[in-house]
């Protein structure tokens, strides 16, 4: 895409074997990497970014396709980075896109900003969509949208759907896999600041799993001492 043939550029110059080969290791050689730190990276994301130009919506989808056909895993983090800008409007249709993100060359690091800083947002924006993508989520069987349908409201705070959160960790609670018992805890966790004792009265009243009832009540737990 020549609109980011720049930040090819600029990526390529700094790139850090060294670093490259230590940050694929501790993704388990999910990705090539360049190397670049995440602060270096923003950095020349944001360089590019004064020159070329914000990109228009319109974009969006080839620069996150073009982003995903590259080997290295800093491509990714920036345009979802660049795409997440856009989801403040509220563009249903954006929603596509950020499971086409979650769905393909999926790994906790994308997937996790996603999940709140995308779809989340685009999903407080339209309440209505939040119970029917949820349902899809759970019914596609793919784990890492199961996974963001725990996770996309941990930047709603207060106005978190509780009825909904408790459901889906109800509904998953006798999952086996590792993602999906962390991301309960964690959710009920982030809400617990919010709401502890309906935190409390759920994790006491449901059958969960040693990990999610260990994450959700660690908040709660450090208060109390």
């Amino acid at each position: 895409m020549e609109y980011l043939l720049p930040l090819k550029e600029l990526f390529e110059i700094h790139s850090d074997p060294v670093n490259a080969e230590g940050a694929r290791a501790y993704m388990r050689g999910i990705s090539g990497f360049y190397g670049l730190g995440s602060p270096l990276r923003r950095q020349l994301v944001k360089e590019f970014l004064v020159k070329a130009g914000q990109p228009a919506k319109e974009q969006l989808e080839e620069i996150i396709h073009f982003a995903w056909e590259q080997p290295q895993r800093e491509w990714q983090y920036a345009a979802m980075e660049m795409a997440a800008r856009f989801a403040s409007v509220g563009d249903e249709k954006l929603l596509s896109l950020a499971e086409f993100m979650i769905t393909n060359k999926s790994w906790w690091d994308t997937v996790d900003f996603v999940a709140p800083n995308m779809a989340g947002i685009i999903l407080k924006k339209n309440p209505a969509l939040r119970n029917p993508v949820t349902e899809k989520w759970l019914q596609s069987g793919n784990l890492w949208l199961m996974r963001s349908a725990l996770l996309f409201q941990l930047r709603y705070k207060k106005e978190t759907d509780q009825e909904l959160l408790f459901r889906l960790c109800a509904e998953l609670s006798d999952h086996k896999d590792f993602f999906i018992r962390k991301a309960i805890g964690w959710s009920l966790r982030e809400y617990s600041k919010w709401n502890p004792a309906s935190v409390l009265e759920f994790v006491g009243s449901h059958a969960l799993s040693p990990l999610s009832r260990r994450e959700a009540l660690k908040r709660i737990q450090r208060q109390e001492r």
